[in-house]
C-alpha cells in the first residue's frame, strides 16, 4: 500500500516518516540546508509492504505535491498540534479528494509541544475540516516525538490497513504511468519511478515515452520497492530501461503502450466551494494530469459561467497535448489566482467537428458520464455508429478486448452499428429509390451521392452493395434501381432514336461527327444525348465517340463466338467475317475485351466469357 502525506509546510510530515521508516526523504542538500520538503520523497517498509511518498508542503511547491498524489493511494493528512489546521492543509486535502483518493487517516503531530487542552482543541478543529470528506469517518492519531506510543499506533494502523486493503481489481487497460523520477544506475542503465496509472507491465515489454515518442523495452521491473514480475495500477513501480536516453524520461514525461494525446479534453469539472468567483468562460489555468503540468483554459459548455461548488460539463482547450483517457482526473488551478479552482473527471478527448454546444455533441458527452465503458458503448450507439478503434483508445483498452454487444452490433466500414438502425437505414434508401424512380421514370437509376441526408455518408457505398446482394436492388454502372425498372425514354429521347435507328442499323455505324452531319444536329447535343441512352441501355457505347444498336453488337459477338468455336481469331478473321473496317473491328474487340467476353493471347482471341448484351 502506498500511503501518500500531506499537510502544511513544517507540521511535521518528514519527521513522521522518518519515525516510521528511519528513512529520511529530504534527499537534497538544499532541502537538508533549509530543513524545508521541495520535492518528493519516498520511503518503504518492505516488511509491511508499506511506501510512503513525502510531498512539500509549501505553496511555491504545490506543483510537486500534486505529481507524489495518485487515486489508488491511501492519504495520510499531517496536521500539526500547535497551529491546527492551515491553508496547505485545506488545500492538500482538497487536491487528494479531486485526484481521487478515497481513504486515509490524521496524524495530528506536536502533541508533544502543546498542552492536552490545545491538542484536544486542535483535534476538534481538524474533526470539523474533514467534514463531509473522504476522511470523516477517519482515526486522528496524537503523535508525540518525545514517546514511541502515538507513532507505533499510527504504524500498527497503517501495517494493518496494508494487509488487508485488496489491489483494485480494474478491468484490463493498456498500460500507462506517469514519471516522476529518472536517473542512471552504473551498469544498469536508464530507471524511471512513478505511480502506475493503469494496466500492468512485466520485464522484455516494448513501451513508448511520451511526449518524445521513442521506444524502450523493460529490462526489469521493482514494483512497491521489491523486484516483481508485474506491476499493477496503484504499485509504485521503478522500471529499468533500454534504449532510451535519461534526457527523454524526466518528470512530466508519460511510458505507456499507447501514446496518444489530445488537446482538447472534455471534464466533468468540481469547483471547489471556497474558489473565491465564479468560473467565466476561457478562464486561463494550470493544469496537473498525474505528473504533467500544462497550461489552457476553460471553455464552457451549458452555462455562462460555474459558481463555486458546482458541478458541470466543460471543455479544456489546452497549449500542449496530455495522454488522458476517460476516467482521468485532471487538477485545475486558476492562473491568476495561484490557488485550486477544482478538479475534473476526462470524459472525452475529441475536440469538437462544429459547434461546441451542438446538440448532438451535447448527447454524445452525456453518453460518455459513466464509469464503465461497456455502458458508455451502449448509450453511444443508441446515438449513432461507434468507431471502435477511437473508443478503445478513448477508454485506453488493450487492442485485443472483443467488442461489446457482438448479437445486435454489425461492422461496416470500420464503424459498429446497431443493427436496428442498419435495418432503418436499409429500409429508408429502398423506400426513397423505389419512390424517386415512380416519380421519375425516365431515370435509369439513382446515385449514392443522391440518397437522402437522414443515412450518413460514409455507409452508403456498403448499404447500397448488400442491397444489391439480397436482390432488393440491380445496379447498372454507378445507378441503383429496383430489379425489374426500366426507364422510360422522354419524348425528346423517343424522337432521337427514331432519327439515329436507320444509322445505326448496320454492323460498322457512323461515328458521332458523322451522325451530326447526316441529322444536322449539334454535336455537342449528340456528345451528351447518346451516353444519356446508352446509360437507359438503348444504345451500346463501345467508345467515345461510336455507339452501336444493342441487337446489332450482339450478332458482332455471336460471330466471334463462332470464329473462337474454330479457333482463336485475329483482327483480320473477325474484320472479314462481319464486313467491317479493321478500325472499327479493333474498337469492337477492345469493347469485348473489357466486358470480360473475350481475352486478347499476342495478336489473337479467345471467347472468355459468356455474351451479356445488356
Amino acid at each position: 500500500m502506498i500511503v501518500t502525506l500531506a499537510g502544511h509546510v513544517d507540521h511535521g510530515k518528514t519527521s513522521l516518516v522518518r519515525a516510521l521508516t528511519g528513512v529520511d526523504t529530504d534527499r537534497l542538500a538544499e532541502e537538508k540546508a533549509r530543513g524545508l520538503t521541495i520535492d518528493l520523497g519516498f520511503a518503504y517498509l518492505s516488511d509491511a509492504n508499506l511506501g510512503f511518498v513525502d510531498v512539500p508542503g509549501h505553496h511555491r511547491f504545490i506543483h510537486n505535491m500534486v505529481a507524489g498524489v495518485a487515486e489508488h493511494q491511501f492519504a495520510l493528512l499531517v496536521v500539526a498540534a500547535d497551529d491546527g489546521p492551515m491553508p496547505q492543509t485545506r488545500e492538500h486535502l482538497q487536491i487528494l479528494t479531486l485526484l481521487g483518493i478515497r481513504a486515509g487517516v490524521v496524524a495530528l503531530t506536536k502533541c508533544d509541544l502543546v498542552s492536552d487542552e490545545r491538542a484536544d482543541a486542535a483535534q476538534a478543529e481538524v474533526s470539523a475540516l474533514v467534514a463531509g470528506t473522504f476522511l470523516a469517518d477517519a482515526q486522528i492519531f496524537r503523535c508525540r516525538m518525545d514517546e514511541a506510543d502515538g507513532v507505533a499506533n499510527l504504524k500498527a494502523e497503517l501495517t494493518s490497513t496494508a494487509a488487508q486493503r485488496a489491489t483494485p481489481q480494474a478491468a484490463p487497460r493498456q498500460f500507462r504511468m506517469p514519471i516522476d523520477r529518472a536517473f542512471n544506475i552504473r551498469g544498469s542503465g536508464t530507471v524511471v519511478t512513478g505511480t502506475v496509472l493503469a494496466g500492468a507491465v512485466q520485464p522484455d515489454a516494448n513501451l513508448t515515452v511520451f511526449p518524445c515518442g521513442k521506444t524502450a523495452r523493460v529490462r526489469s521491473v521493482h514494483a512497491n520497492d521489491r523486484p516483481a514480475e508485474y506491476a499493477h495500477p496503484g504499485d509504485r513501480t521503478a522500471l529499468n530501461l533500454t534504449g532510451i536516453d535519461i534526457q527523454d524520461v524526466q518528470r512530466g514525461a508519460w511510458i505507456t503502450s499507447d501514446p496518444t494525446a489530445s488537446a482538447h479534453l472534455t471534464l466533468d469539472l468540481e469547483v471547489l466551494a471556497d474558489f473565491p468567483r465564479a468560473v467565466k468562460h476561457w478562464t486561463p489555468v494550470h493544469a496537473y494530469h498525474g505528473t504533467t503540468h500544462a497550461t489552457g483554459r476553460i471553455a464552457q459548455l451549458t452555462e455562462a459561467r460555474l459558481e463555486p461548488g458546482s458541478t458541470n460539463l466543460v471543455d479544456l482547450v489546452l497549449d500542449e497535448p496530455l495522454p488522458a483517457r476517460a476516467g482521468d482526473r485532471i487538477l485545475l488551478r486558476d492562473q491568476s489566482l495561484d490557488v485550486t479552482l477544482g478538479g475534473g473527471t476526462v470524459r472525452d478527448t475529441q475536440a469538437p467537428n462544429g459547434r461546441r454546444r451542438d446538440s448532438k455533441r451535447m448527447a454524445r458527452l452525456n453518453a460518455l458520464r459513466t464509469t464503465d465503458p461497456s455502458q458508455a458503448f451502449r448509450r453511444l450507439l443508441e446515438l449513432g455508429p461507434v468507431q471502435w478503434p477511437a473508443f478503445r483508445t478513448l477508454w485506453g483498452l488493450p487492442a485485443d478486448t472483443p467488442r461489446y454487444d457482438t448479437a445486435d452490433v454489425l461492422e461496416r466500414s470500420g464503424w459498429l452499428v446497431h443493427a436496428a438502425q442498419w435495418q432503418e437505414w436499409r429500409n429508408a434508401a429502398e423506400q426513397f429509390i423505389t419512390r424517386h424512380l415512380k416519380d421519375h421514370p425516365n431515370l435509369q437509376g439513382v446515385r449514392e451521392n443522391e440518397l437522402p441526408h437522414s443515412i450518413p455518408t460514409g455507409f452508403r457505398s456498403d448499404l447500397l452493395r448488400e442491397l444489391a446482394a439480397s436482390d432488393k436492388l440491380a445496379q447498372t454502372g454507378g445507378m441503383y434501381h429496383l430489379p425489374r425498372h426500366a426507364a422510360v425514354l422522354t419524348d425528346a429521347q423517343q424522337q432521337l432514336m427514331q432519327t439515329l435507328e436507320p444509322l445505326l442499323n448496320t454492323p460498322q455505324p457512323p461515328s458521332l461527327g458523322d451522325i451530326a452531319k447526316r441529322t444536322a444536329l449539334p454535336l455537342n447535343n449528340l456528345s451528351k444525348a447518346l451516353p444519356a441512352l446508352a446509360r437507359l441501355k438503348v444504345l451500346d457505347q463501345i467508345n467515345d465517340t461510336r455507339f452501336y444498336l444493342p441487337q446489332v453488337l450482339d450478332e458482332l459477338a455471336a460471330t466471334a463466338e463462332q470464329l473462337a468455336a474454330e479457333a482463336p481469331f485475329d483482327v483480320r478473321r473477325f474484320r472479314d467475317a462481319t464486313g467491317i473496317g479493321r478500325n472499327v473491328a479493333i474498337d469492337v474487340l477492345e469493347h469485348f475485351d473489357r466486358k470480360g467476353f473475350t481475352r486478347r493471347q499476342g495478336n489473337e482471341r479467345i471467347v472468355a466469357g459468356k455474351w451479356r448484351a445488356r
